[in-house]
C-alpha cells in the first residue's frame, strides 16, 4: 500500500498537475487521520474491556463479602433479640415480685450482653483505591456507597456507644448486685429480695431493653439493605 502511494505521488509530481497533487495530498492526510482515529478507538475499546474486567472482579468481591456480612449481622440481631427477651423476663419477675427460680440464672447472665459485627472491608477499600467510577452503573454504585458510608458507619457508632455505656454504667451495676458464675450462661443475684425493690436496677433493665429493641430494628433493616445490594449486583453482572 505504501509503495503504491509513493509511486502515485511521484507520478503526480512528474505530471505537473497541481490540482491532482493537491487532491492526492488531501486524500493522504484523510487516510492518516482515519488511521489515527481507528487506533484511538481500538485503544479505547481495549481500556473499556480492562475496566469492565476489573469491575466484574470487584463486584464479585463485594458479593462474597456482603454474603459474609449478612451472617454476622444476623448473628448480631439474634444477640439483641436474646437481650430483649431476657430483659422482659426479668422485668416481669421483678415488677410482679415472682418467686425466684433457677430459670432466671440464664437471663441474669445475658441481659447485659451486647454485640457488634465487624464488616468485611476489602472490597470497599479496593473500590476507593481504584476510584468509585469503576462501577459504571450509577444506581448500583450509589447503593453500595450508601450501604458502606451510611448504614455501616452508623452500625459502628451504635456498637461503640453501647459498649461505652456498658463499661461506664451497666457492668458496675451488674457486678454490685449479681454474681457472674459462668459467662453468658449462669448468674445469681446476691439478694433477690432486695433486687425486687431496686428501682434503679429495674429502670436500667428497661433502658437496656429499649436500646436493644432499637438496635434490633436497625439490624433488621440492615439485613434487608444488604440483601438488596447483593441482588442488584447479581442482576447487573448477569445482565451484561
Amino acid at each position: 500500500m505504501l509503495t503504491f502511494l509513493r509511486k502515485l505521488r511521484r507520478s503526480l509530481i512528474e505530471s505537473g498537475s497541481a490540482r491532482k497533487y493537491l487532491l492526492y495530498a488531501v486524500g493522504e492526510i484523510a487516510l492518516v487521520v482515519i488511521g489515527i482515529l481507528i487506533a484511538l478507538q481500538i485503544n479505547n475499546w481495549n481500556e473499556w474491556r480492562k475496566e469492565r474486567a476489573v469491575e466484574k472482579e470487584l463486584l464479585h468481591q463485594f458479593h462474597t463479602e456482603l454474603n459474609s456480612d449478612i451472617k454476622q449481622i444476623e448473628y448480631t440481631l439474634s444477640v439483641y433479640e436474646n437481650i430483649i427477651n431476657s430483659c422482659s423476663v426479668l422485668i416481669d419477675h421483678l415488677k410482679t415480685k415472682k418467686v425466684y427460680n433457677d430459670s432466671l440464672n440464664y437471663h441474669l447472665a445475658v441481659w447485659n450482653d451486647y454485640e457488634h459485627f465487624n464488616l468485611n472491608s476489602g472490597a470497599i477499600s479496593n473500590l476507593n483505591s481504584r476510584g468509585v467510577e469503576i462501577i459504571s452503573d450509577p444506581e448500583l454504585r450509589n447503593s453500595i456507597l450508601q450501604l458502606y458510608n451510611q448504614t455501616y458507619t452508623y452500625s459502628k457508632d451504635i456498637g461503640r456507644h453501647f459498649r461505652e455505656d456498658h463499661i461506664e454504667f451497666t457492668y458496675p451495676m451488674y457486678l454490685e448486685r449479681i454474681e457472674p458464675v459462668e459467662w453468658k450462661k449462669i448468674a445469681i443475684p446476691n439478694d433477690y429480695e432486695e433486687l425486687m425493690d431496686d428501682q434503679e436496677f429495674l429502670n436500667h433493665l428497661q433502658w437496656i431493653k429499649n436500646a436493644s429493641t432499637f438496635n434490633a430494628a436497625f439490624y433488621t433493616e440492615a439485613v434487608t439493605e444488604v440483601q438488596n445490594v447483593i441482588k442488584s449486583i447479581e442482576d447487573y453482572v448477569n445482565g451484561e
